[in-house]
This record gives C-alpha cells, sequence and structure tokens, in this order.
C-alpha cells in the first residue's frame, strides 16, 4: 500500500498536482458571462458614459470655460492697448519730441538712399555721378541751412554750412539773394 500525505494524497497525485499552473487568466467569454450574471442579480450597474442627467452640466461646464477664454482675451487686448497708448503718450509729449523723432526717422532714410545713390553711380558715367553729387548736395545744404535756424550760434553748423556752399560755388541752392545767416558768439 502506497503512502499518503496529510491531504489524503499518493505520491503520482501529489506531484500530478504540482505541475500544474498556480495561476490562470481566465477567458474574455468567462469574464463577460461573469458581469452578464452580477448584473442581472443587481450587484453591479452599468450606467452610459454621457447620461441625460450629467448633460446640462457638461454644457453649462463648456459654456463657461469659454465665456472665461474670452473675456481674459479681451481684457489682455485692451489692456495691452492701453498701455500701448500710455507709452507712446509718454513719448511724445511735447512736439519737439514728435519732430526730433520725426528728423531722426528722415535721416536715416536719407543715409540709406545717399548708400543707394552711391551704388548706383558705381559704373555711371561721369556726368551722371557729378549730378548725383549736386542732389546728394543740395539735400545736404538744406539740411544745414535748417540746423542754422535751430541753433544761429552753432558754430559748427555754420562751418558746414559753409562748406556745402563753398563747393556748390557760393550761395546754395533754392536760397534767396537776400537771406543771411548770422552767427552770434
Amino acid at each position: 500500500m502506497e503512502a499518503m500525505d496529510n491531504n489524503g494524497l499518493r505520491q503520482a497525485e501529489r506531484e500530478a498536482f504540482d505541475s500544474l499552473p498556480r495561476e490562470r487568466m481566465p477567458s474574455r467569454i468567462l469574464e463577460e458571462r461573469t458581469v452578464r450574471a452580477l448584473k442581472k442579480r443587481g450587484i453591479i450597474r452599468s450606467r452610459p458614459l454621457l447620461s441625460t442627467a450629467r448633460l446640462p452640466w457638461l454644457a453649462a461646464g463648456i459654456a463657461a470655460a469659454l465665456a472665461l477664454f474670452v473675456s481674459g482675451l479681451a481684457v489682455g487686448q485692451a489692456m495691452g492697448v492701453r498701455q500701448t497708448a500710455d507709452a507712446l503718450a509718454g513719448i511724445y509729449t511735447r512736439p519737439t519730441d514728435l519732430a526730433a523723432a520725426r528728423v531722426q526717422s528722415t535721416g536715416s532714410a536719407h543715409r540709406e538712399a545717399l548708400a543707394a545713390l552711391v551704388t548706383a553711380t558705381g559704373a555711371a558715367e561721369p556726368q551722371e555721378v557729378q549730378q548725383a553729387r549736386e542732389v546728394a548736395l543740395a539735400a545736404f545744404w538744406a539740411a544745414a541751412n535748417e540746423i542754422v535756424r535751430l541753433a544761429p550760434d552753432d558754430p559748427v553748423s555754420l562751418r558746414i554750412l559753409q562748406e556745402v556752399e563753398r563747393s556748390v560755388g557760393g550761395r546754395g541752392p533754392g536760397a534767396a539773394a537776400d537771406t543771411t545767416n548770422v552767427v552770434w558768439f
């Protein structure tokens, strides 16, 4: 007679039990049958993802989020416009500030135009180069004349004007014969 263990199993039976896998995944069908049986007994309930009771709350939440986003956008835009206007008003509070800004902008454009003129006359005929030089000097003379009018006591401005007049042969282009420039020292 074979020996039995504490559970009443023989050695061959014990080895057969030990060779079985310890865990096993149930099949998908078994899981579905179990869930269906639990629902039938009322142990678990299924609920749709979007029930009719939740739909108004969801719509209200989306509308609130959209309203908050749009109002934030409008407030930010209004604050940006106001800050820009305040900054520009702070920069250009006096007419001289605005005029100085225009002079700076125009001066930069004049310099760029002269650079383009120099580039354009690189392969030009001598008479075309002379004409371009006269045009540039006429514009420079007009600017120097305005600087002397702005600061008649400035000897540097007067010296620039005199040198431009000398290079174009006498008075600058467009100057009236009875206009005199006085520099006070």
